[in-house]
């Protein structure tokens, strides 16, 4: 079942006040709602239980480009899935029908789409090959013609070589060309069991993604600090912050000075969180940071939205995007479309999916 409206649902955003006392910080108000209002939702079904990981994307023509992961007789993660494109040719008033875009063309599953617009003018697409447990890798492909056709997926770590994960909405074009994508590695056991705790590095290409590389890895320094599902934005003054989903109650932070080759020490991010990914982007119009995640130490729920001047040090504006009882919101992406305006994806569904079932496009207004 899928519904579709634009900027149909009328909030009112305020201008959040928070203060600092000089010993002790006081908990910022969250804003109950900013303006919004849902420009697409799909809902799940006994066929189709699961709808997530997906990217959205401006094209220069002017049309939005959205991409995700649908999966078919299960809502695991290894079940069967493919990703599924849809066109709006209105800035999302209306949308295209789902169209099966890239199958599983024998693997387990394809998953996990990334966007990006590169500064050559072409499009790079990523996702998840997944073959078994112990066989995962992220693949990329290119266009030329604003997603009309799309190259022969190109390896961006070996196949066979372990089982990699990089999230949706996740790779980034760097001001000196440089292309980068995060990965968290978990290894495998004999019995088959994850290493919960994953190996994160980067990925990385200076010739447009004909080539990868990887950069150094780094491990949990303490046994009982899980880390998974890295994400990456570029600073102001050149340097990469990740931000790090982790079993502590907080997005981790660390910070790479040579371009993702490298990370430094990791530190605790001001971004309260469950075991669950953020995503951070930097808003072309206005340069501040956005955040979208899950602000409680132990559920997905709410979904909450944040901006930084001051890349990440602290974060403010805090506004509610979805907060429904016995539900869980997870996996977003966001697209901007003014110094003001958004859209945000996410995967929602009751508990015990973890969040992962319908998928919906909320359309962000604030002042």
């Amino acid at each position: 079942m899928e519904k579709s409206g634009y900027f149909c649902g009328i909030g009112i955003f305020l201008l959040l006040l928070f203060s600092q006392c000089s010993s002790d910080v006081v908990e910022e108000e969250i804003i109950p709602y900013i303006f919004k209002s849902n420009a697409l939702f799909v809902e799940s079904s006994l066929d189709i239980p699961r709808r997530s990981e997906g990217d959205i994307l401006l094209l220069t023509d002017g049309r939005l480009l959205l991409i995700y992961t649908k999966f078919v007789g299960g809502y695991e993660d290894h079940d069967h899935a493919v990703l599924v494109k849809r066109i709006s040719k209105d800035k999302g008033q209306t949308w295209s029908e789902e169209m099966e875009f890239i199958d599983q063309r024998g693997h387990l599953n394809v998953m996990s789409a990334s966007l990006l617009q590169l500064k050559d003018g072409g499009l790079a697409l990523f996702y998840l090959v997944k073959n078994s447990n112990k066989d995962c890798y992220p693949v990329v492909r290119f266009s030329a013609d604003n997603g009309e056709n799309w190259s022969e997926p190109t390896a961006c770590i070996s196949p066979e070589s372990g089982y990699y994960i990089m999230n949706n909405s996740r790779a980034i074009q760097l001001s000196t060309g440089r292309i980068v994508i995060p990965i968290s590695q978990h290894i495998v056991d004999k019995a088959g069991v994850f290493s919960e705790s994953g190996i994160i590095f980067c990925c990385y290409s200076d010739d447009g993604g004909k080539n990868w590389c990887k950069g150094k890895s780094f491990t949990s320094p303490d046994r009982s600090l899980v880390l998974q599902e890295p994400g990456i934005v570029e600073l102001s003054d050149g340097k990469i912050l990740m931000y790090i989903r982790t079993n502590s109650g907080y997005q981790y932070y660390s910070y790479s000075d040579n371009r993702g080759y490298s990370w430094g020490k990791l530190s605790r991010s001001p971004l309260e969180s469950p075991l669950a990914p953020a995503l951070i982007e930097r808003n072309p119009y206005t340069k501040a940071l956005v955040a979208v995640w899950n602000k409680s130490k132990s559920e997905r729920m709410p979904l909450c939205i944040a901006s930084s001047f001051n890349e990440g040090t602290m974060w403010s504006n805090k506004a509610l995007l979805e907060n429904q009882n016995g539900y869980l919101a997870c996996y977003p992406a966001m697209e901007f479309l003014s110094d003001n305006e958004m859209l945000v994806l996410y995967s929602i569904s009751k508990q015990e999916q973890w969040g992962l079932g319908s998928l919906k496009l909320v359309y962000v207004r604030s002042y």
